[in-house]
């Protein structure tokens, strides 16, 4: 396989492919069923699937189903080897032809079927909700999170399911400075901690501009909640 690939998306239209049956894994989607609903992703941006292919494989054969660690092992070599700019990221077609035509039986591997509506969003989530889409959710926390191409903030962070749900699941996600002071600020902390003060700093930006705030003021905030969060 090429070691550099054009990306696709899945169309609009494609999404009606995707029933109920499709979402529990009892119906597979073949390559006539979707030809006509992907298209190249605007601009061409390449990709080194053959290594995400190798990774997926991988981790399909050594964690077992619904295996939170699944995440770390896959997403720095997502961040890696998907070659695209934060615009790209933003279209949800991306990530639909990733999780529903390419990397199917991966997203029924992390995650287990518990209703209709949460497999869908783990199929069809993304654009602005970092936290859907069973892929864009690994490209975006590394994106994040890794610093000149180093990515112990973002194992860090997988390695704490608590900072995944509590850090990424809030609209403050998406401001870099502040998620890299929160991630590295909470790393040690219990999770009754980590709930605590991403709460908090959630509802202080209600009187503070979050872009106005640099790292190191998202920093001494952080510090500050957490040594309240301790009393």
């Amino acid at each position: 396989m090429s070691e550099s690939e054009t990306l696709h998306r899945l169309t609009e239209e494609g999404r009606r492919l995707v029933g109920q049956s499709f979402l529990k894994g009892e119906t597979t989607l073949n390559a006539d069923d979707v030809a006509e609903y992907i298209e190249p992703m605007p601009g061409e941006p390449k990709a080194n699937l053959g290594r995400v292919d190798e990774v997926v494989d991988s981790v399909l054969e050594e964690y077992s189903e619904y295996d939170t660690a699944i995440d770390g092992a896959l997403a720095e070599e997502i961040h890696r080897n998907l070659h695209i700019t934060r615009r790209t990221a933003g279209d949800p077609g991306l990530w639909h032809w990733l999780a529903i035509v390419r990397y199917p039986d991966l997203v029924r591997h992390r995650w287990e079927y518990r209703s209709e509506e949460a497999m869908r969003e783990k199929f069809l989530g993304a654009g602005s909700d970092l936290y859907s889409n069973a892929l864009h959710r690994l490209w975006w926390i590394a994106e994040l999170t890794a610093r000149d191409d180093e990515y112990e903030i973002t194992d860090a962070v997988f390695a704490n399911q608590t900072m995944v749900n509590k850090v990424f699941d809030r609209w403050f996600a998406r401001y870099r400075p502040a998620v890299i002071a929160m991630c590295d600020e909470l790393a040690d902390e219990r999770s009754q901690v980590i709930e605590e003060v991403t709460r908090r700093f959630n509802h202080a930006l209600t009187n503070v501009q979050l872009e106005g705030l640099s790292e190191r003021e998202a920093r001494e905030l952080i510090q500050r909640l957490i040594t309240e969060a301790h009393e």
